[in-house]
């Protein structure tokens, strides 16, 4: 039985309203390679026993990150997540709201919603947070258009050590509009290479968009981006790991206009690589330039704390002419998962989970220095992860993954300039013999 019931007379009547004599004739614009000739060749069905069967074999192909020795990053990181993490947003109050339209049906959410953005805000150093965004991708191409509206010119610089996937959302952003994006490259350290950045920037130039730490790891030189930016009145757009905050100086402090990012790292868990959320911070002057919409606290009449939607920008609520973005929603079931972790951490938790996370790294970084042919191209001014270098690295990473060791994230399809390098990073998850176990089998895989 076809899954549509469509009797060959409701066809010809549906036919007869949009103008067309056949369905070959409704199909013509479909590409006649890519049309199915015949029907599909389906097995046929199962009863619910055999099809959970089926689902488990399939399942049982997949090694879970807990049963492997990852260290994979690259924007998806793999934190410890305490338990009423899990507990709180499963609660039905959380998992089954909807987006709050109706602010008076939806205090709690509005109230967690509001203590999110206060968190975004003490982390960053920012005067105000907008209610999280779809992830970190989304969220810089947002301030890359916040940019654009501020400063009403239309050119944006781009460093080249942003992560590719953000490149790619951005260009995918930025395709209908009549905008142009130029590439600062890195220099041979790894780093915005500042005379170059000096060179391009003008007064054409809206923003310069930079991620710090950079996609190779490294802690850019912040403080003088965003001197060299100002002194063009264009603005400073950092992307950054929030976890690093809990040890690196506020972007505020460092003179950055706009702070974005993934929150995955803030008790979202890897979910085999989303959802997350992506969050956005800026300075008060910009804050009607902020998409999406921002949860404010007031009194109502009879003086008791209440939560509304403050300022809601998006096309749904205001005049098209006046809204900022059409994006229509935010994460708010993952930005209370980040409020929840960060309200079980602390400031003290946080700076340890970072604390750990960097010693770590800089335990694999010091071991992978010893190892023959292994070179690492970047000094080791690093966060959580760095990059290194080894021949045949492709034929090392299938090696290490027949030992249940995922070496790291392979950059050479992104990055042709390292063709053979990999991307590693160690959590406050990983332990001292995690890191030996790793090296010391890359060790024999090089030299038996």
């Amino acid at each position: 039985m076809p899954y549509i019931l469509n009797t060959q007379k409701d066809i010809k009547t549906m036919l007869k309203v949009v103008g067309v004599n056949s369905l070959e004739e409704l199909y013509s614009q479909i590409p006649s390679q890519i049309r199915l000739k015949n029907p599909l060749d389906l097995d046929n069905g199962l009863s619910e026993h055999e099809v959970k069967k089926l689902v488990q074999g399939l399942a049982e192909k997949n090694l879970p990150v807990d049963k492997m020795n990852s260290f994979l990053g690259a924007g998806c990181y793999d934190h410890y997540l305490p338990a009423p993490v899990s507990f709180i947003l499963s609660r039905s109050q959380f998992l089954t709201a909807y987006t709050p339209y109706q602010a008076e049906c939806s205090q709690g959410i509005l109230q967690a919603i509001y203590e999110y953005q206060s968190y975004i805000c003490l982390l960053t150093g920012m005067d105000i947070s907008n209610a999280s965004l779809f992830d970190g991708a989304s969220a810089l191409a947002e301030a890359a258009l916040m940019s654009l509206r501020i400063t009403r010119r239309k050119k944006i610089l781009v460093s080249s050590s942003l992560h590719p996937d953000y490149r790619k959302v951005l260009d995918t952003y930025l395709s209908g509009f009549d905008f142009h994006v130029q590439v600062v490259d890195s220099g041979n350290d790894g780093f915005v290479k500042l005379f170059s950045l000096k060179q391009v920037l003008n007064d054409e130039v809206a923003c310069c968009l930079f991620q710090s730490p950079n996609f190779f790891g490294l802690i850019e030189n912040v403080s003088e981006i965003s001197t060299l930016v100002k002194e063009k009145q264009a603005l400073s757009v950092m992307v950054t790991n929030p976890m690093s905050l809990a040890l690196l100086k506020e972007p505020a402090e460092l003179g950055v206009d706009i702070v974005c990012g993934d929150g995955q790292p803030l008790g979202c868990g890897l979910n085999f690589g989303g959802p997350s959320f992506g969050f956005l911070a800026t300075r008060n002057e910009y804050c009607r330039q902020l998409p999406g919409r921002i949860v404010g606290k007031t009194l109502d009449k009879e003086k008791r704390e209440a939560y509304c939607l403050t300022l809601q920008t998006r096309e749904q609520h205001i005049r098209r002419e006046k809204a900022t973005s059409n994006i229509c929603s935010n994460q708010s079931l993952k930005a209370l998962a980040a409020c929840v972790y960060l309200a079980l951490m602390g400031r003290e938790g946080l700076k340890r989970v970072g604390l750990n996370s960097f010693k770590n790294v800089q335990y694999l970084y010091q071991r992978l220095k010893e190892v023959r042919g292994v070179i690492i191209p970047y000094p080791g001014r690093i966060f959580n992860e760095f990059l290194w270098e080894v021949k045949d690295a492709k034929k090392i990473f299938a090696g290490l993954s027949e030992k249940n060791i995922i070496g790291g994230y392979y950059v050479g399809d992104s990055f042709p300039e390292h063709k053979d390098g990999i991307l590693s990073c160690c959590t406050e998850k990983k332990t001292k013999n995690d890191i030996d176990n790793f090296v010391n089998y890359l060790g024999e895989l090089l030299h038996g």
